[in-house]
């Protein structure tokens, strides 16, 4: 039990490192021995934690070379620890710009399936989220502000009412929340459109109209880029 601990946390180590930058791509991790002696460990234990990091597809183990941390491009950024990891380290600008995308290309179209399938139960939670934001701005609590935007999306998701979008954006939320993290504003009460912004879109699915669901989380979407990003990528006018 102590060793797969041990392994655990040299996973976790080992792989903020990479997702930060400090290990940076196409590089070689530091041998198994220097691995071994740095962190106190055994040399078992140490093969362990790279084999699990290579599953993960954020390095490729090359026999008698070494661990290479593999482009970013390559890792599983769908892997719930991969996730998790982000959340804690700071993420560039690239790879949020990315993120941004797969919401564009995602966030519209579940909206406009939840327009048509949204009940009575899927409104009242998203009502309650955008009270939560409202409440959160009125406090000037951020943490409460955060809950209530995630516990919309997350209300959206369900609403689609469709096991694979469910699924799948399960796995994106926390994604998306490293997403919000970029995007929430420091100044809360510069908040207060954004609210209104997401109550346009609850009443939209409210009156069953997919195509203005779809254009309005559009819109959410893309002012959180800008929030973001001074300049909003090109895509942007590709994506629909």
């Amino acid at each position: 039990m102590k060793s797969k601990t041990a392994t655990t946390n040299l996973i976790e180590t080992l792989a903020k490192k990479i997702l930060s930058t400090e290990y940076k791509e196409n590089t070689l991790l530091p041998s198994e021995n220097i691995l071994a002696k740095d962190f106190s460990l055994s040399r078992t234990t140490v093969r362990s934690a790279l084999q699990a990091l290579s599953a993960k597809r954020l390095v490729t183990i090359i026999p008698k070379k070494g661990s290479l941390v593999n482009k970013s491009e390559s890792w599983s950024w769908l892997d719930h620890d991969i996730l998790d990891w982000l959340s804690s380290v700071e993420v560039n600008q690239n790879d949020i710009s990315h993120l941004m995308a797969a919401r564009l290309i995602f966030e519209p179209n579940t909206s406009a399936l939840a327009a048509l399938n949204a009940t009575a139960k899927d409104l009242y939670q998203m009502e309650e989220a955008c009270e939560k934001m409202q409440k959160g701005v009125d406090q000037y609590d951020h943490a409460m502000f955060k809950e209530g935007d995630i516990k919309f999306h997350h209300a959206l998701l369900v609403a689609s009412h469709n096991p694979f979008i469910i699924a799948i954006g399960d796995v994106l939320s926390k994604g998306l929340v490293l997403s919000f993290r970029h995007t929430m504003d420091n100044n809360l009460p510069e908040s207060i459109p954004a609210i209104a912004e997401h109550i346009k879109l609850l009443e939209t699915i409210r009156l069953r109209q997919p195509d203005a669901a779809r254009e309005q989380t559009r819109v959410i979407v893309l002012n959180a880029i800008r929030k973001n990003q001074k300049v909003v990528p090109n895509y942007t006018a590709h994506i629909g």
